[in-house]
């Protein structure tokens, strides 16, 4: 007898038992993933990239080839006028620098903001959005006013180059008195033994230097009369400027080595009128010149202060009994 085959009879059993449910249909194919690619992505660990770079991103290749952004802001170049307000953006909470076109700037004001002048800078500082307004003026010299509103942002520090234009106001010189009424001192005019006296001059000869006229002095060409002397052999002196103001007189020279020999300018042996006394001298840029080389040469003079006349009176020694 032939017996029918295992899987006749599982089949039979199958459809002896009833209808098969019918197998749900997924409506897609997922392909299968090789298994060498599952055990590589576990032994890989994950990379989270910040956007904030650190120590260990700067020293990728990536981080290495892609250029450091960077951002600057450079300074900002303002003319003003005398009599004239400019109104400039500053920085809250930083330290901002104003660069002035005066040797020795003042500033007055009356805002709660922190000034400070270190040599023709001013450095402002505020801690308020409130506006900042101050006037700048040449120290010893109120003539020319620059007028400044200070609009505090919330920006990086800045520097701030103020350029005058317009002139520059001049103060009136002093009227001359004649010479039969007694001398009185001019409240412009200082004596020598006065510190303003002296940082009067040392301003004067610095705006020289700097080829500026010195707040409150008036240019002019020299005269026939006013020529400089200096007792220095090979020393051709030539005079060619003269500035007036504030009580005071400053000759400009031209002075040249014509020796063969440098030689050292001894400003102690230059002079330049009878009438007038020397009260500084001043060789600039240099004092010691090379053979044919040449240097400005300053001499501020001050008018001599007449001599009271006085009797004269008999010697007792010289009487006879």
């Amino acid at each position: 007898m032939t017996r029918p085959p295992i899987y006749a009879l599982a089949l039979g059993a199958l459809l002896g038992s009833g209808p098969l449910p019918a197998a749900e249909d997924a409506g897609i194919a997922l392909p299968a993933v090789p298994r060498a690619v599952l055990l590589a992505a576990n032994e890989t660990p994950a990379m989270i990239r910040h956007v904030t770079a650190d120590v260990n991103d700067a020293a990728s290749p990536e981080a290495q080839e892609a250029p450091a952004a960077s951002l600057s802001l450079g300074p900002k170049t303002i003319r003003v006028a005398p009599g004239t307000t400019a109104i400039v953006e500053v920085a809250i909470d930083h330290l901002n620098r104003l660069v002035t076109p005066f040797a020795a700037p003042q500033v007055r004001t009356v805002s709660p903001a922190t000034t400070e002048v270190d040599g023709n800078a001013v450095y402002v500082a505020t801690t308020s959005e409130e506006p900042v307004s101050l006037f700048i003026t040449e120290k010893g010299d109120t003539a020319t006013a620059i007028a400044l509103t200070l609009a505090p942002r919330h920006i990086p520090p800045r520097e701030v180059r103020l350029v005058l234009t317009g002139g520059v106001v001049r103060a009136p010189a002093p009227p001359s008195e004649p010479s039969s009424r007694p001398a009185t001192k001019s409240p412009a005019v200082v004596t020598r033994n006065d510190q303003p006296y002296v940082e009067q001059l040392a301003t004067a000869f610095r705006a020289l230097a700097q080829n500026r006229v010195p707040p409150g002095f008036v240019l002019r060409k020299a005269g026939r009369q006013e020529r400089v002397a200096c007792r220095q052999t090979g020393l051709s002196v030539t005079t060619a400027q003269v500035l007036e103001g504030r009580g005071l007189r400053i000759v400009a020279a031209r002075a040249r080595n014509q020796g063969k020999q440098p030689m050292t300018l001894e400003e102690t042996r230059c002079s330049a009128a009878a009438d007038s006394d020397v009260a500084a001298v001043a060789a600039w840029p240099r004092s010691r010149l090379a053979p044919g080389e040449e240097t400005e040469l300053y001499l501020a003079l001050r008018p001599r202060e007449p001599t009271t006349e006085r009797g004269e009176r008999p010697s007792l020694l010289s009487t006879r009994r």
